[in-house]
């Protein structure tokens, strides 16, 4: 658990593009030093290759800042340079300096770049294997230009080993980066497709299929507690007059404004769904028929209290209701059933009321 914590941590705190600037920095500061280092030695023509790597990378930092480059094109151009000054240094000093070692270490690299290019890294990977055979072929066959003593040639060895060691890090931390970014990718999807599942789009409420997997966990505990839930069933008055009067964009906004009400007033143990075009569901458990008319009738009074505009006419609307409470031994479907029937029986006796048993 506390790994896994650190990791999401690491993956919250970096974005992609900050990624790949802070290792251009790495890379920048690193060839300084090269530099630095080389000066120091006296081997010119690594002094005048580190010029242009420390130039290299600061144009590319501005370039990745500014985005003026892509990911992709950047890595395989920080790879040719590794790999370009990786041969200079070992020909130039020799094998034991170990420049060629960070060849090795970058092998992972384009595995993690190349995603939709699956040939690209065991292309680049291979060839880099071939170019560190080819010069240790070249090198250990002849006498390098610049001969240390065993104290300098250390410096370079442990230099070289070290950012190898902070290729590997480097390297790990963009694996980590990856996997995390797409777990929460995953994840996002996977809710993005849970709401489109069980959410209404236009209301906001949860939709059919999702209130009768609500509704059986609900007869469930009933028949498990001996208590009963209340059914209250609602639909739009009139509500085609509306849509052929103002127009479907204004009965979108109605019953919007409805859905709203209902779920505003329900109690929060509650659940409302939008049950079908103008009909609108909410079941509460542990509620009998008196509770949940009350309920019923709050909400039809304040349903009936507001004022629609379109233009420069109003309107108001209404509501009729239906309860019904679910005893432990009745199915779900006959509650459903019989407060279809008494929504109905509201409509014949003038609508704009709650029916209930």
């Amino acid at each position: 658990m506390k790994i896994k914590k650190e990791i999401n941590l690491f993956a919250g705190m970096f974005t992609a593009e900050e990624i790949y600037r802070y290792g251009d920095i790495i890379l920048l500061l690193g060839h300084i030093i090269y530099l630095v280092l080389f000066y120091r030695f006296g081997v010119h023509q690594m002094v005048y290759y580190n010029y242009f790597s420390v130039a290299f990378y600061a144009v590319m930092y501005f370039l990745l800042h500014f985005k003026k480059i892509g990911k992709m094109s950047f890595t395989y151009l920080v790879l040719g340079e590794i790999i370009v000054h990786a041969c200079m240094g070992a020909y130039y000093i020799g094998w034991s300096a170990g420049f060629t070692q960070i060849m090795l270490c970058i092998i992972p690299i384009p595995f993690f770049i190349a995603q939709n290019r699956k040939a690209i890294p065991y292309i680049l990977s291979s060839f880099d294997v071939v170019v560190f055979i080819v010069m240790r072929i070249i090198v250990t066959n002849r006498v390098a230009p610049y001969s240390f003593d065993t104290s300098r040639e250390n410096i370079l060895y442990i230099y070289n080993t070290l950012c190898s060691f902070i290729i590997i890090i480097y390297v790990s931390s963009i694996y980590i980066f990856t996997n995390e970014h797409n777990k929460r990718e995953a994840k996002a999807q996977n809710e993005k497709l849970q709401k489109l599942a069980t959410i209404d789009p236009l209301t906001q409420l949860f939709n059919r299929r999702a209130m009768m997997d609500y509704i059986k966990k609900i007869e469930s505990n009933s028949r498990r507690t001996n208590s009963v839930y209340s059914m209250c069933l609602g639909d739009i008055d009139d509500f085609k007059h509306v849509n052929d009067t103002y127009g479907h964009e204004v009965g979108d906004k109605v019953l919007r404004a409805v859905s709203d009400v209902i779920a505003g007033n329900v109690p929060s143990e509650g659940y409302v769904c939008r049950w079908g075009g103008e009909e609108i569901l909410f079941v509460v458990p542990n509620t009998d028929t008196e509770s949940c008319e009350k309920i019923a009738k709050s909400i039809c009074q304040k349903i009936h209290e507001c004022t629609f505009k379109e233009n420069s006419r109003s309107f108001n609307i209404s509501m009729t209701f239906g309860v019904y409470s679910v005893t432990p031994n009745e199915n779900y479907d006959e509650g459903i059933s019989k407060v279809d029937k008494l929504l109905y029986k509201g409509k014949n006796q003038g609508k704009n009321c709650v029916v209930s048993k």
